[in-house]
């Protein structure tokens, strides 16, 4: 019999090991539908506690550089650290569609989403040329913006100069700028045209309420070519030209 001053019993402490949805699992093998539907809410009502907390952390971190040394500085901060987590999902898209198709990264992003707080808010359409992902908010970068992050005596930096790092605007919200870096440049820049994870339609929310669109065409080939222009790249060479602020010789390796 366990001593009078526990606070936990021994099943409770069993069950810290195990996480929301394994113990949901457990409740509907063992026929507590009631305890699987605590479980889940419980998942739902926690999910985004350590996400958002990494989320400003990075965004703070981000704006330091910005306030310490300077705009370009930041820029360089990213675009250095973007390529390590890029490339290798290229790899897995790359061969996911070589074996399974469009539709298998298509289910690939979803799943994503499903772990970046992307739900509520996200409707998925599809046409005869590309999937329409509209992220009403994004998880991250739009939910900074709806929390209004950007404003007020606290507010974190955005990037004042247009370039091929912000599609071309201004005032890029600071954590939104990984975004050209790791969904659209360094794909192009190692895997050749159409090799973006997708395409941004809408850069970034400009206002809070503001959605980000992204498209996913079935055809890389049909990829207009404004979207390779505003980020000052082409079908052709697999490079970053000077304008990335990157050697061409230092890109593809």
């Amino acid at each position: 019999m366990p001593p009078a001053n526990r606070v936990f019993t021994d099943q409770e402490l069993a069950d810290f090991s195990k996480d929301c949805m394994k113990l949901a699992m457990e409740a509907l093998e063992r026929g507590d539908v009631e305890a699987a539907k605590r479980w889940i809410r419980r998942q739902d009502e926690t999910k985004d506690v350590i996400h958002d907390l990494y989320l400003h952390w990075i965004t703070a971190l981000l704006s330091h550089v910005y306030d310490r040394w300077g705009e370009d500085e930041a820029v360089r901060s990213v675009r250095d650290t973007a390529r390590n987590f890029s490339l290798p999902l290229l790899k897995q898209k790359t061969e996911m569609i070589r074996e399974q198709g469009v539709r298998a990264w298509v289910e690939a992003i979803v799943d994503i989403w499903r772990q970046h707080s992307m739900y509520p808010g996200m409707k998925i359409e599809e046409d005869d040329e590309k999937f329409v992902f509209t992220l009403n908010p994004c998880g991250s970068g739009g939910r900074l913006i709806d929390m209004r992050a950007y404003e007020g005596p606290f507010a974190y930096r955005k990037l004042r100069k247009p370039g091929p790092h912000t599609w071309g605007e201004k005032d890029m919200p600071i954590y939104c700028s990984h975004c050209p870096w790791v969904h659209e440049i360094f794909p192009l820049a190692e895997g050749g045209a159409g090799s973006q994870f997708w395409i941004h339609a809408s850069p970034f929310p400009k206002k809070p309420g503001d959605p980000c669109i992204h498209y996913v065409y079935k055809d890389p080939e049909k990829i207009p070519d404004r979207y390779y222009d505003r980020i000052e790249m082409t079908r052709e060479p697999r490079r970053l030209p000077r304008s990335h602020g990157l050697e061409p010789e230092q890109s593809g390796k």
